[in-house]
C-alpha cells in the first residue's frame, strides 16, 4: 500500500478504537438502494422419498444443526434431483427475505466475468491497467496493473490494498492501482475480497452498466430470481466481494446452475445462461490454498470440499451453497455462527448425504409417519436458544402430534411490571443498536445511546431508545414469540424481529433481556438491562451481538490487518489494550440513571 494510504487506515483505526464512530469511514455513508419489490419463482417441491432421500436423514441433518450450539443456523434448503425436497427456517426468519450474503457474493461475480467472457468483454489474460487507463497513478510503476482477470479470479494477485483499505478511499479502483504487491502476481494464493471488487468493477466498465443491470436479463430473470440488492461502493459500483442479498431459494437456484453446467430450463426451454466450459473450470482446481487449517483447493471465486467431486459457495458467518455431483444434490445454508471459514456444517452435511448407500438412485416407499415427525421439527425451529419455548414432556415424546409453531401472548413479567414506564439516561458513548459486524461491513457507524424507556402491556413490551437523531420504537414478544420491526441508522432501513425474557441474576437482581434480530443479516443484538437497585433509580445497560463479542473481535482483527494476526500488524506494547478496546466496542456497558421526577406505570398503559 502507498504511504498516504497507510496514514489513512492508521487514522482510521485511530478513531474506531478512541470511539470516533462518526468519523471511521473517511467519506459520508450512503444508503444503499433497494430494488423494487419482487417475487422470486420457487422451483418445484417434491417429497423427500420420491427423490430417494429418506426424510429421517433430513430430520438427522436438521437436529444436528439445531443442537451444535455453535452453528446458530437460520434457513436450510435442499435440493436433489432440481426438486426442493426441504425448506427449513428458524424462527423468526422465513426464508422469504433476503439475507445478506457476505464473502459469498464473490461466486455470483465469477459467474458474471464467465458472461462477460463469453460476450467478448473481457479475456482471462487482460491486465488491469488496460481495462482501467485512466485510472493509474502518475508515474506508475507498481504492480498491479499488470494483475489479471484469471489472478483475480484465482486469488492470486498479491496487492496488498484489502478491505480495511477500503474505509479510507473513495475511489477503490484507483486506491487498488495505486498499492503495490505481497508477492509477484500469479505466484501464490491469499484470499482478498477487493480481488472480487476489481471484477466486479471491470465487468460494469466493458459492459457500460450496473452489475446487477448487467446480470438481469442474463442471471435473475431466466433464474426466477427476483432483481437483487447489492451494496455499491463509494462510486457506485456494486462491491462484487460482500454486499449482496439474496434468499435461501435464490442461492440454491445458482448451485444448481453450477450442478448443470451453466445450463437453465425455463417454460420447458434449455437455454445456456453459462458457457459449460467455464461453469467446468469455476468449480475445478484452479490453485492450491488453505482453508483454516486444512489443505483445500480454490477455482474461480468458489472453494473445494475436502470430500468428494464438490465444491462451494462460501460466505463468512456460515452462508452455504454447497455443491454435491455426485449425490445429484444442492443444499443451501444461512446462519449466524463465528466461523470465519468452514464450520462444523460441512461435517453434517458429509456425515448425513454423503455415507455409501445412505441415498437412492430411484425413488423410495412414501413414508407418511416420517413426513408429520420432519413437520413437527420444521414448526419447532428457533434461533435464540433462550426464548424457545419448553414442550411439555409427553409431546416432546410424540411422533405423530403436531407441535405448537409459536408460543402465545401472556401478561407482562411480573418481575418487570413494576419498572413499567420508566426512562432512562446514559453518558456519552458509542454504542449502537447496530451490531458493530454490520457497522464495520457497512461502513455505517452512529453516535451513541442516549436514552431508553421501556413499556410492559398484556401483549408486548415496547421498547424506546434514542440514539442520535433517531428514536428507535420496538415491539417485542413474550415467550419465544418475536414481534416485526425496523431500525434507522443514517438513512439506511434495517428489518428485525424483536423477543424479550426477564428474570434475575445470581445476585437475585431483576434482568431484561432483550434479543433483536436483523432478518437481513446474520447477526443478533442483546441488550441486558440490570436493575442495580430494587426501586429502579439505577440500571446497567449491558450489549452484545451474536456472533459473540470474542468471535466478532478475533474477525475484526483479522479485517484489519489483512487477515493477518495481530502481533503481525502492531507493535507488542499496543496489542492487550487494542484488543481490549475492541472487546469495549463490541460489549458496551452503559450506566443509566432514571430520570428525575419519573415514576412507574400501571402495566398495560399506552405511552
Amino acid at each position: 500500500m502507498d504511504i498516504l494510504g497507510r496514514f489513512r487506515t492508521a487514522d482510521s483505526l485511530f478513531r474506531l478504537f478512541t470511539g470516533d464512530m462518526k468519523r471511521v469511514v473517511s467519506y459520508p455513508f450512503r444508503p444503499t438502494g433497494r430494488p423494487a419489490s419482487g417475487q422470486s419463482t420457487p422451483l418445484p417441491m417434491a417429497l423427500p422419498e420420491s427423490t430417494g432421500v429418506p426424510c429421517g436423514v433430513i430430520e438427522t441433518f436438521l437436529q444436528r444443526l439445531d443442537e451444535d450450539r455453535e452453528l446458530r443456523p437460520h434457513s436450510v434448503v435442499i435440493l436433489r434431483h432440481g426438486q426442493r425436497i426441504c425448506q427449513a427456517n428458524w424462527h423468526p426468519y422465513s426464508g422469504q427475505t433476503a439475507q445478506m450474503q457476505f464473502s459469498l457474493s464473490k461466486s455470483v461475480v465469477g459467474m458474471a466475468v464467465g458472461i462477460a467472457q463469453q460476450e467478448g468483454l473481457l479475456s482471462l489474460d487482460e491486465k488491469m491497467r488496460d481495462v482501467f487507463p485512466e485510472k493509474l497513478p502518475p508515474f506508475y510503476m507498481g504492480k498491479p496493473g499488470e494483475v489479471t482477470v484469471r489472478q483475480l479470479l484465482t486469488m492470486t494477485s498479491g496487492v496488498r490494498f484489502n478491505e480495511m483499505s477500503s474505509v479510507s478511499e473513495k475511489d477503490w479502483v484507483r486506491g487498488w492501482l495505486s498499492s503495490d504487491c505481497e508477492f509477484s502476481p500469479g505466484s501464490r494464493f491469499s484470499y482478498n475480497s477487493m480481488n472480487s471488487y476489481m471484477l466486479s468493477a471491470a465487468v460494469c466498465k466493458r459492459a457500460g452498466m450496473s452489475l446487477t443491470d448487467y446480470l438481469t436479463p442474463r442471471l435473475w430473470e431466466p433464474l426466477g430470481i427476483a432483481v437483487p440488492r447489492w451494496e455499491t461502493c463509494p462510486m457506485g459500483t456494486e462491491k462484487g466481494g460482500w454486499g449482496l442479498y439474496l434468499t435461501p431459494g435464490d442461492m440454491v437456484k445458482l448451485g444448481q446452475l453450477y450442478l448443470q453446467k451453466g445450463r437453465w430450463t425455463q417454460g420447458g426451454v434449455t437455454r445456456q445462461l453459462l458457457p459449460e466450459d467455464w461453469a467446468v473450470a469455476a468449480c475445478s482446481p484452479q490453485v492450491s490454498c488453505h482453508m483454516g487449517n486444512r489443505e483445500a483447493w480454490y477455482g474461480y471465486q468458489l472453494w473445494g470440499l475436502a470430500w468428494g467431486r464438490g465444491c462451494q459457495f462460501n460466505g463468512v458467518f456460515g452462508q452455504y451453497v454447497v455443491i454435491l455431483p455426485e449425490q445429484d444434490m444442492v443444499i443451501a445454508v444461512t446462519s449466524g455462527n463465528g466461523q470465519l471459514f468452514e464450520d462444523r456444517t460441512l461435517l453434517h452435511i458429509r456425515d448425513c448425504f454423503c455415507k455409501p448407500g445412505g441415498l437412492s438412485h430411484h425413488p423410495l416407499p412414501s413414508n407418511p409417519a416420517g413426513i408429520r415427525s420432519l413437520r413437527a421439527l420444521l414448526e419447532h425451529l428457533h434461533v435464540v436458544a433462550e426464548l424457545k419455548a419448553e414442550l411439555p414432556p409427553e409431546e416432546k415424546k410424540s411422533f405423530f402430534h403436531r407441535r405448537p409453531a409459536r408460543p402465545a401472548a401472556s401478561p407482562p413479567p411480573q418481575e418487570a411490571a413494576r419498572y413499567n414506564g420508566c426512562s432512562y439516561t446514559f453518558p456519552k458513548n458509542s454504542a449502537s443498536l447496530l451490531p458493530l459486524i454490520i457497522s464495520s461491513v457497512q461502513g455505517n457507524f452512529s453516535a451513541g445511546i442516549s436514552s431508553l424507556r421501556f413499556q410492559f402491556s398484556s401483549e408486548k413490551a415496547r421498547f424506546f431508545l434514542q440514539e442520535g437523531d433517531n428514536l428507535h420504537t420496538l415491539e417485542a414478544g413474550y415467550q419465544g414469540a418475536m414481534l416485526p420491526g425496523k431500525i434507522h441508522v443514517q438513512g439506511e432501513e434495517y428489518p428485525c424481529f424483536s423477543g424479550v425474557r426477564v428474570t434475575r441474576d445470581e445476585d437475585g437482581r431483576t434482568v431484561i433481556k432483550l434479543f433483536i434480530v436483523f432478518s437481513e443479516t446474520p447477526c443478533v443484538r442483546i441488550l441486558k438491562i440490570i436493575f442495580l437497585e430494587e426501586d429502579g433509580q439505577k440500571i446497567l445497560l449491558r450489549m452484545d451481538e451474536s456472533p459473540s463479542a470474542a468471535q466478532a473481535a478475533g474477525m475484526l482483527a483479522a479485517l484489519v490487518t489483512g487477515g493477518r494476526k495481530p502481533e503481525e500488524f502492531l507493535p507488542p506494547g499496543m496489542q492487550k489494550p487494542v484488543l481490549g478496546r475492541l472487546k469495549e466496542l463490541l460489549q458496551p456497558k452503559l450506566p443509566g440513571v432514571l430520570k428525575p421526577r419519573e415514576k412507574p406505570e400501571p402495566s398495560g398503559n399506552t405511552p
